[in-house]
């Protein structure tokens, strides 16, 4: 069974507004919290987190608040049984593709048996060509424990020079 990604369309605007804040320069993110994978292989992003107040931000890093962030998800839970389905970023550099730091952060969640993650909702967030920040362009990404491997062995290869 294949997996899908639903993100609603508020959340989509939702992130689109808090990755404009990447105009000044630094990266952000946050949470994204829904449901799923259910049983026909379905994620729902009902919700997006914010940076938080003690969020890292830096040109080429981002690290988010993590008692901020802890705190969005028992809400999220106490509302509607949300979860933590994965995070959002941007990328100042407008490359919608992971990168090798992501994919190594996004490895080591999924394998973390604490965590029982089944798959890892991935959005990065770019500046549109033309309006920047004014349009953040999203490009999900929905990984799985098998992939991660593999884009972490392609991602360290590009790095050395060699092809994977």
């Amino acid at each position: 069974m294949s997996t899908e990604l639903l993100v609603e369309p508020e959340i989509e605007q939702r992130i689109k507004t808090l990755a404009a804040e990447s105009g000044d320069g630094k990266e952000t993110g946050g949470i994204l919290l829904g449901h799923g994978p259910s049983n026909d292989g379905l994620i729902r992003v009902t919700n997006a987190g914010d940076a938080g107040p003690n969020a890292k931000r830096r040109r080429n890093f981002f690290l988010r608040d993590l008692q901020h962030a802890k705190q969005l998800a028992v809400a999220a839970w106490e509302d509607s049984r949300a979860i933590w389905v994965g995070e959002w970023h941007t990328h100042l550099s407008g490359d919608p593709r992971p990168s090798s730091s992501d994919l190594a952060t996004y490895a080591r969640l999924l394998l973390a048996a604490d965590l029982d993650f089944e798959s890892f909702v991935s959005i990065i967030a770019t500046p549109d060509p033309e309006h920047e920040w004014g349009q953040p362009q999203l490009t999900p990404w929905l990984l799985s424990v098998a992939e991660i491997a593999g884009r972490t062995e392609n991602a360290a290869a590009l790095e050395k020079g060699r092809t994977p």
